[in-house]
């Protein structure tokens, strides 16, 4: 019974305090997709690729702010949140891949840190025990059969190794979280991907989490919940995003009842 209360309470340490067991109804039209979102004890966290969206857990929205192109997937780390930005790929000529850090609190611009010069761009995002895992894009009908994940020191200055995460995927991994003892993968293409610390992937095609992911406290039975975010592709060319918890359940990911 101890052993079993340590494990619920080790779990619940990784995880997002933020319980959230209903689906999410994101407040709002987009002129771009859902790149990646995050939440603390206080708030979800959107990232709309030109806009950053603060809402409650019910996704009434808090704050707004418009942002550059193309900001992707995010992270909370220190109350902070950190954004994978890739501007390369929105089209400009003398900036590449960055991290821009805000302020939880206001979503107030706080610094931005040069990341992956020469590189194929960054999505994917989180961090986990001191360090920032980043993943690296790749064209979108790139032939390499893996993916780049960097791990970082907390300040982005040194760069510790990089995995190459099996798989055929268009862009490379697009959102990633951790939970259980697994990363979770989003990426198009594969579905989310199971990896293990070392990132050996134990499974994929599990339920797609490409625009979104993060991980919720674990079941009564202690199974990974993980929180995942849908594309809404309105009639009038707008976007719009929901989302909705997830359980791992004898090797796969299911829609909780």
């Amino acid at each position: 019974m101890k052993y079993s209360l340590s494990l619920a309470l080790a779990l619940l340490s990784t995880c997002s305090n933020l319980i959230a067991a209903e689906t999410i109804h994101c407040n709002g039209e987009f002129r771009h997709h859902l790149q990646g979102f995050a939440a603390d004890d206080n708030a979800i966290y959107w990232s709309f690729t030109s806009v950053l969206l603060k809402t409650d857990k019910t996704g009434k929205p808090i704050l707004r702010c418009d942002v550059a192109s193309h900001h992707g997937d995010c992270c909370i780390h220190d109350g902070k949140l950190y954004v994978a930005v890739d501007r390369k790929f929105a089209g400009a000529k003398d900036e590449e891949y960055f991290i821009y850090v805000y302020d939880c609190h206001d979503l107030a611009f706080m610094r931005r840190i040069p990341v992956l010069e020469g590189g194929g761009g960054v999505d994917g995002i989180v961090f986990v025990k001191g360090f920032f895992y980043l993943a690296e894009g790749k064209p979108r009908d790139s032939e390499q059969p893996f993916n780049r994940v960097h791990k970082f020191t907390p300040d982005f200055q040194q760069k510790v190794t990089t995995f190459k995460v099996p798989g055929k995927t268009s862009y490379g991994v697009q959102a990633m979280t951790y939970a259980g003892g697994w990363f979770w993968l989003g990426t198009y293409g594969l579905g989310t991907i199971q990896a293990d610390e070392d990132f050996r992937v134990v499974a994929e095609r599990l339920l797609g989490g490409s625009v979104g992911i993060y991980p919720l406290p674990p079941s009564e039975k202690g199974e990974v919940r993980l929180m995942i975010a849908k594309h809404i592709k309105k009639d009038n060319g707008m976007c719009a995003a929901t989302a909705a918890p997830a359980v791992f359940r004898n090797g796969k990911l299911v829609w909780e009842d």
